[in-house]
């Protein structure tokens, strides 16, 4: 196996064939590490971040890409600390199940050579701070198995519980699987909406409707947020460019899922998925809090799980955030993780004894009762 490192926008660019034809070998390959979202994402979010894309390759062909950056950040307001972090992270726009594009052939053996690359030939970071790894990523045991590798430690973090749900055959199926007052809840406010004049929903389906969309679904959405929470979504001229040449792209691709209710000639509510696989992916919905009498919010995602199942979807995944309004509609649940990988030294020192001041003001807990594993690691030092 060997690898090839990318440092450059070029050859990053002259990765897109192989990479486009690694993502769809297996549909464990995450939407959130394709080409679109990937490069998308660095041409709004990669200034000032160096590339550091490794790419395996089996026989002369590509068989795994983990897309990683480097960045330097201030810790502790005075100390410069050099941090290896996935693209798609850092942002203000968060991605799900990142980790490593790989053939399914060859999984382990990328996984490994990945790891040991890291570890032995990547220079100049202290820090390496993956998040939103699945739970099934080989990543995970390959990092454990390989600890020993450098002295520092590594942390293993569940980071993020995503609710989800497995997809009947048939709406009716869905209906009935719902308590017997969640199912007449829905019912009753869905036949509320469809009394109103010209109540509708819909789907965007062609490109020239996308910016027209784009915009209305950005301004429900702080309308619907507005002064309930600081973190709005749909605010930085980077996360608006970025999310409006990615439902550009994924739309040509057939996977953007945008759909809309209208009434008395407006547009009430949006939502904004991508359909991966069989899976579709809830990711930013809104609605007008005008119309909140008609529910439109619920009457929305409603129709939206109904149309998942019309087209055969068997999974409809909610995407991070363990909120009630989700477990009215699914009950399943995933984790993602967090690999915190340290290199010893100053920073190494400086974080552990933040953690431990950390962990004794929340609680007199130990560490593991916290859901946080540690693991010491020995044998050669790696250089700084």
């Amino acid at each position: 196996m060997q690898i090839e490192l990318i440092t450059t926008t070029p050859a990053f660019d002259a990765l897109e064939p192989e990479w486009r034809a690694i993502e769809g070998l297996t549909p464990r390959n995450s939407l959130f590490l394709s080409w679109d979202w990937q490069r998308l994402w660095w041409s709004q979010y990669g200034e000032g971040r160096e590339l550091r894309i490794l790419v395996a390759r089996f026989g002369g062909q590509a068989v795994g890409i983990f897309p990683l950056y480097l960045e330097t950040h201030r810790a502790f307001k005075i100390l410069r600390v050099r941090k290896l972090r996935p693209i798609g992270s850092g942002g203000d726009t968060a991605p799900d199940d990142l980790g490593m594009l790989f053939d399914p052939a060859h999984e382990q053996a990328v996984a490994r050579a990945f790891v040991d690359h890291v570890l032995n030939n990547v220079s100049g970071w202290q820090l390496l701070d993956l998040v939103d790894l699945p739970a099934d990523s080989a990543l995970l045991a390959c990092w454990t198995q390989q600890s020993t590798q450098i002295s520092g430690s590594i942390e293993r973090t569940p980071v993020n519980r995503i609710i989800y749900g497995d997809l009947p055959p048939d709406w009716e199926s869905y209906r009935k699987g719902l308590s017997r007052n969640r199912r007449e809840v829905l019912g009753r406010k869905r036949r509320k909406f469809e009394a109103q004049p010209e109540a509708r929903f819909f789907q965007i389906q062609q490109d020239a409707q996308i910016d027209w969309a784009f915009e209305r679904l950005a301004e429900l959405h702080r309308l619907r947020w507005q002064g309930r929470t600081e973190e709005l979504s749909f605010t930085s001229p980077q996360y608006l460019e970025f999310h409006r040449a990615l439902m550009h792209a994924l739309l040509a691709q057939g996977r953007l899922r945008l759909y809309g209710l209208e009434m008395n000639g407006q547009t009430i509510a949006m939502f904004y998925g991508f359909r991966h696989g069989a899976t579709l992916y809830y990711f930013q919905a809104g609605f007008d809090p005008q119309h909140l009498a008609f529910s439109p919010g619920e009457v929305l995602m409603g129709y939206v799980i109904e149309a998942a199942i019309g087209e055969r979807c068997t999974r409809f995944d909610m995407l991070k955030g363990d909120y009630d309004h989700k477990r009215h509609y699914f009950q399943q649940t995933r984790e993602t993780f967090g690999l915190r990988v340290h290199r010893p030294g100053l920073i190494h020192w400086l974080y552990r004894v933040k953690a431990r001041f950390a962990a004794n003001r929340a609680s007199a807990a130990p560490a593991e009762d916290m859901g946080v594993a540690e693991t010491k690691l020995t044998a050669h030092p790696v250089a700084e």
